[in-house]
C-alpha cells in the first residue's frame, strides 16, 4: 500500500517545500531554506484524452485537450510542481506592485 500523502492548500506550498516527513513527523529540510520564487520556472505540456463532456465524437475520433503544468527546479535537484501556486504568487506580486505605485 502506498504511504499516506498529506493534503494542503497551494498557498502553503513554500512552507511544505522546506519540510520533510519521516515516520509521520514533519522535520525541517537540511541545508538552506528553499525560496520557490528564486527557482527557475519550467513548463510541461500534457494532453488529457478523457471521454468528452460535450458530445459523443464520431467513431475513431479521439479528442485531446492540452494541460499546462508548471514546475520550479531548485538547487540540489529539488523539483516542485507549482501549477496551482503560480496564480497565487502572481496575485500577491500584483498586490505588492499596486501598493508600491500608490505610495
Amino acid at each position: 500500500m502506498a504511504p499516506l500523502v498529506p493534503v494542503f492548500s497551494a498557498d502553503t506550498l513554500p512552507d511544505h517545500v522546506n519540510t520533510v516527513r519521516r515516520n509521520f513527523q514533519d522535520k525541517k529540510r537540511k541545508g538552506t531554506q528553499v525560496d520557490l520564487k528564486e527557482c527557475p520556472l519550467l513548463e510541461m505540456m500534457q494532453y488529457s484524452c478523457n471521454p468528452p463532456q460535450e458530445a459523443i465524437p464520431q467513431p475513431g475520433v479521439v479528442v485531446c485537450k492540452p494541460v499546462v503544468r508548471l514546475f520550479r527546479r531548485c538547487a540540489g535537484g529539488l523539483t516542485v510542481e507549482t501549477t496551482s501556486w503560480e496564480p497565487i504568487r502572481q496575485a500577491e506580486e500584483n498586490r505588492t506592485h499596486m501598493a508600491e505605485t500608490k505610495a
